[in-house]
């Protein structure tokens, strides 16, 4: 169990996963000072996880919690994100980059996908940017009517997590094989199965992997194979 969830705080941030069960936590937003209600569930909840690395929780709402946005500015981030500082002149501009979405309805997916542009606005990282997208189609993993939706989450956090490879995010190369099984696992997902097996086949040629995902490989390499884009496990 502690190796599946040290595989999971490679993706997500490890301050949302310090806590046991949940509890509130009031934070500020780093706009205007809005009061923020973070709910913070920790990695008692999980009692394991899928082959994209989507923790199974007790909690209900694990994911949709993971990501909140203020109802004023509409800045929108997970927990680290609200505790950042801007001076003056980034608040302006991120006001001015977030006054699109003012009048706009937000549900769960949304304030992934606002997340991840806003990130991307302040260029963080790729990876950071993936994350946002990975979260909000771990949100719709089992809504089948929203598999479109899903999968074009899929395919931006899969964009991103290869152009964080590209530009040398990752030093360790035990988290490099994860992340471009990871990588392998999102074309699967979304049906492109010749990519899935070259990254399978990528991850497969690394020397150093961890012992969950050289179990997993093969078997999720073979689902490619077998033109299997089942997204529920």
């Amino acid at each position: 169990m502690k190796n599946l969830i040290l595989l999971f705080v490679i993706f997500i941030t490890s301050n949302l996963l310090q806590a046991h069960g949940c509890h509130p936590e009031l934070v500020n937003c780093p706009i205007d000072d809005t009061e923020i209600n973070f709910c913070v569930i920790g990695a008692s909840a999980a009692f394991g996880n899928y082959a994209d690395f989507q923790l199974q929780v007790d909690e209900a709402n694990f994911y949709e919690e993971q990501i909140r946005s203020c109802p004023n500015c509409r800045y929108t981030g997970l927990l680290a994100d609200f505790k950042v500082k801007f001076d003056d002149k980034q608040k302006k501009e991120i006001k001015g980059f977030l006054s699109k979405f003012k009048r706009k309805y937000f549900d769960d997916v949304k304030e992934c996908e606002i997340a991840a542009q806003l990130k991307e606005f302040l260029k963080e990282s790729n990876d950071k940017i993936a994350n946002c997208y990975l979260i909000g189609s771990y949100i719709l993993k089992l809504k089948s009517k929203n598999i479109d939706q899903r999968k074009e989450l899929q395919d931006k956090a899969r964009h991103f997590f290869i152009r964080a490879i590209e530009n040398k995010e990752y030093s360790n190369p035990i988290e490099i094989a994860s992340i471009n099984y990871l990588i392998a696992e999102l074309y699967r997902r979304t049906a492109d199965f010749k990519n899935a097996i070259k990254y399978y086949d990528v991850v497969i040629n690394s020397p150093q992997k961890s012992p969950w995902i050289e179990d997993m490989v093969s078997i999720q390499k073979e689902l490619a194979v077998n033109g299997d884009e089942n997204n529920r496990k």
